[in-house]
């Protein structure tokens, strides 16, 4: 792991005030037009669902149209790219879960700097959930680990996509045990591959697993995350279970291009912080498998740095190679 004092985390570092610190300069009354709501994603993906259902109340807030544009492709680079070329003035923001922060560490060409992108405000976390499909003899986390690491590389794990991927690299970091990923197009056919025994466990967001173990197919083993979910509340997380410190999931926050006046960022960080913990937008974040959790504009922005930085370490202990 990257020491205190190396270049590549000093190199992180110094993002903080160079992204943390807008232009102050701000129209008296912002926002003055509609504004631009990128989603680098496909309609209905969750980010997209995500995005229209915050998408009127914060136009409510603002008194302003949100137009939103889709941009899929590229695991999202495109999307992100969008915001990247957009006028630093606060009027093109973007909604995007992990890709943000994953892009720069798996792929050799990004084409923008991580310094070009504001952290705004998040708007829910999700952490995994670890399940297995129903006929592996395993019914705790416990006995799923020592099971693993009597079999290593004869158990394998479905990915569908690179959050889902990292965390079963994350997994294998942790555990210090030997599994194979499988890749899939997309976290419904991962977990299908679970619930059908074409694979054996997988580590994805609680929706993601819900027909599946409610049919009894598919066997929850813990919450990778630091509170049991309301949806399982029977599920205990990773460090009840006996693996500590073994946090990972999604998130979902709404960015802006980097130098866009403070007051314009920090009208978007209170009206969102807003919007997320009316109890209409709580109810259906947890239904989502999210917990709304309000953050400032600097605690944000340091988690993105702090991202950046796992990302990248957890790619290079897990040698995983980086890709075009």
């Amino acid at each position: 792991m990257n020491k205190a004092g190396s270049p590549a985390v000093f190199a992180l570092l110094v993002l903080v005030p160079a992204i943390g610190a807008p232009s102050t300069s701000v129209a008296a009354e912002y926002p003055e037009k509609a504004l631009t709501a990128i989603v680098p994603f496909a309609a209905g993906s969750s980010t997209d669902t995500m995005t229209r259902r915050i998408s009127p109340l914060l136009s409510k807030a603002l008194g302003q149209q949100i137009i939103i544009e889709n941009k899929p492709g590229a695991d999202g680079r495109i999307g992100i790219e969008a915001l990247t070329k957009a006028a630093s003035d606060g009027y093109a923001i973007l909604f995007s879960g992990q890709a943000v922060a994953l892009a720069p560490a798996l792929r050799r060409n990004v084409p923008w700097d991580p310094r070009q992108i504001q952290p705004v405000a998040e708007l829910g976390q999700s952490p995994y959930v670890i399940a297995v499909n129903a006929t592996v003899p395993a019914k705790s986390l416990m006995e799923f680990l020592n099971l693993v690491k009597k079999n290593p590389d004869k158990l394998n794990g479905s990915a569908g996509g690179n959050s889902t991927e990292m965390s079963i690299a994350l997994f294998r970091i942790k555990t210090g045990t030997r599994v194979t990923t499988v890749p899939y197009k997309g976290t419904g056919l991962a977990a299908t591959a679970v619930g059908s025994g074409e694979v054996d466990f997988a580590i994805m967001d609680a929706s993601a697993w819900t027909a599946f173990l409610s049919s009894g197919r598919v066997r929850a083993l813990a919450v990778a995350g630091e509170r049991r979910l309301s949806s399982l509340p029977n599920v205990p997380t990773a460090a009840e279970a006996g693996l500590p410190d073994f946090t990972v999931g999604t998130m979902f926050g709404v960015y802006t291009k980097a130098g866009s006046p403070s007051g314009a960022v920090q009208r978007l960080n209170a009206e969102i912080n807003r919007i997320i913990v009316s109890p209409e937008v709580v109810k259906g974040l947890n239904q989502l498998g999210l917990e709304p959790i309000p953050k400032s504009v600097e605690a944000f922005t340091q988690q993105y740095v702090n991202d950046l930085a796992k990302w990248k370490d957890l790619v290079k202990r897990a040698n995983i190679p980086m890709t075009d």
